[in-house]
């Protein structure tokens, strides 16, 4: 055949459909497709008010989205660019405040934290005197949670939680295991603040946030109140319904859990992360920091239930594991009625960021994976699934079992109002115990 008619009867086919191009034979289906309405099912069927998500993929947002309700009304939507609270999020931004000024060599991951921190004393004594700025911010300092010292205390600063901080207990030698600590956290802005001459908060916005061009995102409930479009918290009641709950002045918890900031606003964040330490062709940390704040230093507990799962460990604001053989980075927040989760898959070079205003909520950690289980065309983990068959397994055992009865014949070993009265602890401050007609108080 010659080949000006091979060309007429091939243009021929392709025009009626007989014969596709190469390229279209291999055209894969977009794993995007039918996202939304996955998502928001998701959402509702976890009883969550409203939702944010996006996605960041080779350098580029890839999606970005909101579903439901910004507050329990249901009259404002929620959309990629509602702010939410971030929680323990925070933390990967204090050790970063950190890098940086290890970069310019004011500071030290190694060197004891008395170096900059003169009054800093632990209860165990002698045996924490080598604690530093690299066990602080792994959760390896042999303190407890202690969260009662800054929880509800909107007037405890920096420096006064220093000065609390050797009449609360030790509970493990240092470096010997994990143990998650908010007030660590805080006094690592401390030392930011001691090797700079600025609140953490005017370094962290001065230095990552406005390079960042994150300029919605703030460091107090107060402060995002102040926007047009932000999230209210809500937790569920006993009988599973979403109910809103007041933004809560969390100042004191500083640089472990006080940022605000919206999916939108958070794909800078994960380009920085993704690019080790570069935004918009500017090296903001450096290569080597980057990765010390991702390198694994403790483990966080023991095995995970899910196979596709290994163990976890920490490093520095950061966890780190395996999902299906393939390193994520991530890490999860929860306060005050708001729930997060940021993922980074850094071989892969994806970031998933999802914020929900419902408290204690897994939905952002199952919807990220199920996500990353589409962009990667891997067969369907279904975690939203699984997650909702347990939690409903859980709640159909717990409606047949009875509530306990009260043991006859027996009463208080006191009368509560023997409770009543004002308690002073050197570590946790001034506690006033009174009563109402509902109890204690």
């Amino acid at each position: 055949m010659q080949r000006r008619a091979f060309v007429s009867l091939l243009g021929a086919s392709l025009g009626a459909g007989l014969v596709g191009p190469a390229w279209a034979a291999k055209r894969k289906p977009d794993p995007l497709a039918g996202l939304d309405a996955e998502i928001d099912l998701a959402r509702q069927n976890w009883r969550v008010p409203g939702l944010a998500v996006a996605v960041i993929k080779d350098g580029a947002p890839l999606y970005a989205k909101g579903f439901g309700w910004r507050n329990a009304a249901k009259t404002q939507a929620v959309t990629a660019d509602t702010l939410f609270g971030c929680a323990s999020l925070t933390k990967a931004f204090t050790s970063a405040t950190v890098a940086l000024l290890v970069d310019e060599g004011k500071l030290a991951w190694d060197e004891p934290v008395t170096t900059y921190l003169p009054e800093f004393k632990m209860a165990g004594g002698v045996e924490y005197a080598s604690l530093s700025l690299r066990d602080m911010l792994s959760h390896r300092t042999g303190l407890g949670t202690h969260d009662l010292v800054w929880y509800n205390n909107e007037k405890l600063s920096k420096a006064e939680l220093l000065a609390r901080l050797p009449y609360l207990d030790t509970s493990a030698p240092l470096r010997s295991q994990y143990q998650y600590n908010n007030l660590m956290y805080i006094l690592a802005g401390l030392v930011v603040e001691r090797a700079t001459g600025q609140t953490w908060e005017a370094f962290t916005e001065a230095r990552l946030l406005k390079p960042l061009g994150m300029t919605r995102t703030g460091f107090s409930p107060s402060q995002m109140a102040q926007d047009g479009n932000f999230a209210f918290g809500h937790k569920l009641t006993s009988a599973k319904q979403a109910v809103q709950i007041p933004l809560r002045p969390e100042d004191a918890i500083g640089p472990a859990g006080e940022l605000h900031s919206s999916v939108n606003q958070f794909v800078a964040w994960m380009d920085l992360q993704l690019r080790r330490g570069t935004f918009g062709g500017n090296r903001l940390i450096s290569v080597a920091q980057s990765e010390a704040m991702w390198a694994p230093l403790v483990s966080t507990g023991g095995q995970p239930e899910a196979t596709e799962l290994s163990r976890g460990l920490y490093g520095l604001g950061w966890r780190t594991d395996f999902y299906r053989g393939m390193r994520r980075v991530a890490h999860g927040g929860n306060l005050n009625g708001f729930s997060s989760r940021v993922t980074l898959f850094p071989e892969q070079n994806v970031g998933i960021i999802a914020f929900a205003n419902m408290r204690g909520t897994p939905l952002p950690g199952h919807v990220s994976l199920d996500l990353f289980d589409r962009l990667m065309g891997l067969e369907p983990a279904k975690w939203s699934a699984r997650g909702l068959a347990r939690r409903d397994a859980n709640e159909a055992k717990a409606a047949t079992q009875a509530p306990p009865m009260a043991i006859p014949n027996t009463a208080p070993s006191r009368g509560l109002g023997a409770f009543v009265g004002t308690f002073v602890h050197k570590g946790y401050g001034t506690w006033a115990v009174t009563r109402d007609d509902t109890g204690l108080v």
